[in-house]
């Protein structure tokens, strides 16, 4: 309603003093609808046409002074990335009575070129600075542009050092320079967190993490993890530098120590012990890969003499040297807390530099998020993988998919899959495709305390073992197996908790089911 007054704003008390009737006296004024649409520059050698595809109202449609705001917006960023900063865009309207229409003039003032004179970081009492300048498309000299200033911002956010990230353009010591000033906050970067899950079958356990994501405020990773539960215990420690050589190549080890106890799923224990180098590098703005190098020493003993023939003969060492690299492709809006955008992966790994095992792998899968309104949010994920021998050499138990816990809620770990008909041992399979159909909402509460609900479906299928020698009757369905569920997440003030219940409806008799899953954390 271009032609909206405010009348008048009357207060008058209530009869018995203890309230306050507030009435508001409003004219709206006739409708219109957008007429004639002009762009007009003063900007010199430059077609004021080329920015008319950022108006987001045409002719004929009601007037509408919101959008005329989001053209104002979408029209400055765009002169942003010309290299026009502090541009000036004011909208004129002039109103039709007689036709009930508005034309608008989009006034664009002349303003030079503007360059980064300087980028001025404050806040981080902890973090280097070049941590951060480092995640920053400009640098000082650079043509000013509004499009790489956001994304650095973004960039900057990602880190997750930082509890408040501010970037704000001001101007310099000329016309045509700029000032980037960074104002941040910073938050705890240590973390301690502990996962639990509970299953019908196999009972709790707990993980505990020790990570500082930015170590010595150089932006380094140090981290250090032990499971302690009745059927497995593990330690690790990994170190990633993502500046490699002060370049954006990211370099890291790991170091580990698993035992399992399969016995309730397999009737086996395994030991492993090893290591890894990893290796990551841009391939372009949203393209990254990453190569890795680990080998490992497994253990497949205590071999229950009432096992599955299978398992039986796979008993023994065996020394795994790998080599692997995954490719990924990320636009996301927030790697922290995503509600756009797409995170796809490829991954593949040759086995054979070395040691006992002979195999080729690959996993391909995506996972995308779409806001279906304010705050809602909706996230597809979608995975398969296949690993295959090599010279003839089969693939053993402990190099096999398992697919169920938290790949596939509503089953246990290990839940689905092919087993052994007699013993009811899990035995792992070559095949696998898993997919998650996930709604995140509001539930009504306050948004600071960051309670969300879920109501998501699982479903997928693990299937496909070598043939071997052994007298064992495996079961083997490639059927697709489906759970849906509902869940609530926290983000309190000690770390994220989530709490999921799920049921299957699509099964096979032979499968293993679980109802509950938890998992919290916490952080200093």
């Amino acid at each position: 309603y271009a032609d909206f007054r405010l009348i008048s704003a009357n207060a008058e008390l209530s009869k018995n003093r203890q309230h306050f009737f507030v009435t508001f006296t409003i004219e709206e004024g006739q409708r219109y609808r957008v007429g004639e649409i002009k762009i007009k520059s003063a900007l010199r050698d430059f077609d004021a046409e080329t920015l008319r595809e950022y108006i987001t109202l045409e002719k004929g449609e009601w007037y509408n002074f919101n959008e005329v705001n989001t053209s104002v917006d979408q029209m400055t960023d765009a002169l942003g990335d010309m290299q026009f900063a502090f541009v000036s865009i004011r909208p004129d309207i002039q109103r039709n009575p007689e036709t009930k229409t508005v034309d608008l003039t989009f006034q664009i003032r002349e303003t030079p070129r503007a360059y980064v004179e300087r980028i001025e970081i404050k806040g981080n009492v902890r973090t280097l600075d070049r941590v951060i300048r480092r995640e920053f498309e400009l640098v000082e000299g650079d043509p000013f542009n509004r499009t790489k200033l956001a994304r650095s911002e973004q960039q900057v956010k990602n880190l997750g050092y930082f509890e408040n990230v501010e970037i704000t353009p001001k101007p310099g010591s000329a016309p045509d320079k700029t000032v980037i000033e960074v104002d941040v906050t910073e938050q705890s970067t240590g973390e301690l967190s502990v996962g639990t899950g509970f299953s019908t079958t196999d009972g709790p356990l707990v993980d505990l993490r020790i990570r500082e994501r930015n170590f010595l405020g150089k932006g380094q990773s140090l981290a250090f993890a032990t499971t302690v539960a009745g059927e497995r215990t593990q330690f690790d420690v990994s170190f990633t530098e993502p500046y490699f050589l002060g370049r954006d190549f990211s370099a890291g080890f790991d170091a580990f120590y698993i035992t399992r106890d399969y016995q309730d799923e397999s009737s086996f224990d395994q030991e492993q012990t090893g290591g890894s180098l990893r290796f990551g590098y841009p391939l372009s703005e949203k393209w990254r890969q990453s190569l890795r190098y680990r080998i490992v020493e497994n253990k497949i003993t205590d071999v229950d003499s009432s096992a599955s023939a299978f398992i039986a003969q796979q008993e023994g060492n065996r020394v795994t040297s790998a080599i692997s690299q995954r490719v990924t492709y990320d636009n996301r809006d927030s790697r922290i807390l995503p509600t756009n955008g797409l995170l796809g992966w490829f991954d593949t790994e040759f086995a054979g530099l070395g040691g006992d095992a002979e195999y080729i792998s690959g996993r391909l899968g995506a996972s995308y998020y779409y806001p279906v309104a304010e705050k809602w949010v909706l996230n597809v994920l979608g995975e398969a993988g296949v690993i295959e021998g090599l010279f003839d050499n089969e693939i053993v138990i402990n190099e096999r998919y398992f697919l169920g816990g938290g790949s596939l809620r509503g089953f246990a770990d290990s839940g689905v899959g092919p087993r052994d008909a007699d013993t009811d041992d899990s035995l792992g399979g070559n095949y696998f495709y898993r997919g998650t159909v996930e709604l995140s909402f509001p539930i009504g509460l306050p948004e600071e305390m960051g309670i969300l609900g879920h109501t998501f479906t699982d479903f997928g299928t693990l299937y496909g073992i070598d043939d071997d020698d052994s007298t064992a009757t495996i079961l083997d369905e490639s059927s697709i197996r489906a759970a849906a569920g509902v869940g609530i997440s926290w983000r309190s003030p000690l770390g994220p908790i989530r709490v999921d219940f799920s049921a299957p409806f699509i099964k096979e008799d032979f499968d293993r089911e679980e109802v509950f899953r938890f998992n919290f954390g916490t952080r200093f």
